[in-house]
């Protein structure tokens, strides 16, 4: 019996002799791992002649596997559309519509005519094409209008006036001429045009005219009354919104969404200041400390933002630690190889398809940040910023595609 007890006591003490070698063999191998992955990426930091800030984690494990200088302020550039579109998920939700609608003050229009005014009334639908107004027009003539006896009158309200964002704001920023033209009643990315508002109001007169409806009055700037009745209405979702602005990086549309932040945040109208304010609300419920970071606006243009790793790093885990949040933003960033701003990058490595992020690119200032696929299907989380390298960014942008690379060919095993 004593025999018995000593062989299962033996048998016991063995097995978690085995267990516990078998983890410290596989830890140790990890562990050493991590530090050869340190090792090569100091490597190539070693050549990079400018300031540098670098941290890589584990999505789902949240362990730290690289960090270079992570505390240092830096300028972010366009991956501040990063934090644009993420308080945008959060706050409005990924189906949330950009609306533009075509409102009339007559609250009888059965008869085909509009004993009133026509307004067309913009909610900062970035995207609005010369298509979606054709759109407009064909719902009013589908009521069988016949005659506006008013105006038409297009509504710029749901926005500021300030229409150059930040431009000659700061001294020594970004220049007036990068700047995009943001306004509430956009019209094709508002490329060409003085006053979109107008311009979009002058496509829907000429197609009801078009359409024989006759128009009696004149296309002037006004606001809706709030008793208006809706005649027709077109809308676009967030998702489709971030989509294309963080693919090519479109400023206008990260701009636009900034303010419309803000209005729904703090009521219409739409500001910088609405939105950097809903911004900051965000990040601290999430606990992110303020001292790092200062967001004036969401496209990345202005040389005053700035971040830090950690404000990345906390906000892309907490963006993939909610499924359905996670899904629309991840299909928004860049395909490392394949689309958007990095397409022609990190091709014929195992960086490519691997890898979605988002990129920031303004004089001297180059960042990336987003997911990396390993060689063990894990998803990683990295932050990469370089400033004051002078004016080529490519050799700056090859290290980044090479450090990139090397997450993606990281083994635990």
């Amino acid at each position: 019996m004593i025999k018995k007890k000593l062989f299962r006591y033996s048998y016991a003490v063995l097995l978690l002799a085995f267990i516990l070698s078998s983890f410290s063999f596989s830890y140790g191998k990890t562990n050493n791992n991590i530090v050869i992955l340190k090792q090569k990426i100091d490597s190539i930091v070693g050549t990079i002649n400018c300031t540098v800030s670098i941290q890589i984690v584990s999505a789902s494990k949240y362990d730290l596997l690289y960090s270079y200088k992570p505390e240092i302020k830096m300028i972010p550039a366009s991956i501040t559309k990063v934090i644009t579109s993420s308080t945008a998920l959060m706050n409005l939700g990924a189906g949330y519509e950009f609306k533009t609608v075509i409102y009339t003050d007559d609250n009888y229009i059965d008869d085909g005519i509009i004993n009133g005014n026509l307004y067309i009334k913009g909610y900062g639908d970035p995207d609005l094409s010369t298509y979606d107004v054709i759109n407009l027009a064909d719902q009013v003539a589908q009521k069988n209008i016949k005659e506006i006896t008013g105006n038409i009158i297009y509504d710029n309200s749901y926005l500021d006036d300030e229409y150059k964002g930040l431009a000659n704001y700061y001294q020594g920023d970004t220049k007036a001429t990068y700047w995009p033209y943001v306004c509430a009643l956009s019209i094709d990315k508002n490329k060409g045009s003085t006053n979109p508002a107008y311009t979009a109001a002058k496509i829907l007169s000429d197609e009801l005219t078009g359409k024989n409806i006759k128009l009696d009055g004149i296309i002037i700037s006004g606001i809706t009354p709030e008793s208006s009745k809706e005649v027709s209405k077109f809308s676009r979702t967030l998702s489709d919104v971030i989509i294309n602005m963080n693919k090519i990086s479109d400023n206008q549309s990260a701009i636009t969404l900034f303010k419309v932040i803000g209005a729904n945040y703090n009521s219409a109208p739409g500001t910088l200041k609405k939105g950097t304010d809903a911004v900051i609300n965000f990040l601290t419920t999430i606990g992110i400390d303020r001292s790092n970071y200062e967001i004036l606006e969401g496209s990345g243009l202005t040389r005053y933002n700035y971040v830090t790793s950690d404000l990345y790093i906390q906000l892309l885990k907490y963006v993939y630690d909610r499924e359905k949040s996670f899904n629309c933003f991840y299909a928004s960033l860049p395909v490392a190889g394949v689309d958007g701003t990095l397409s022609d990058r990190m091709k014929n490595t195992e960086a490519e398809k691997n890898v979605h992020a988002k990129t920031g690119t303004i004089n001297s200032v180059s960042s990336l940040t987003g997911y990396a696929v390993s060689r063990d299907n894990e998803l990683l989380i990295f932050y990469m910023a370089m400033n004051g390298f002078g004016n080529s960014a490519n050799p700056i942008r090859k290290k980044q595609d090479s450090i990139c690379e090397l997450i993606c060919q990281f083994s635990r095993k």
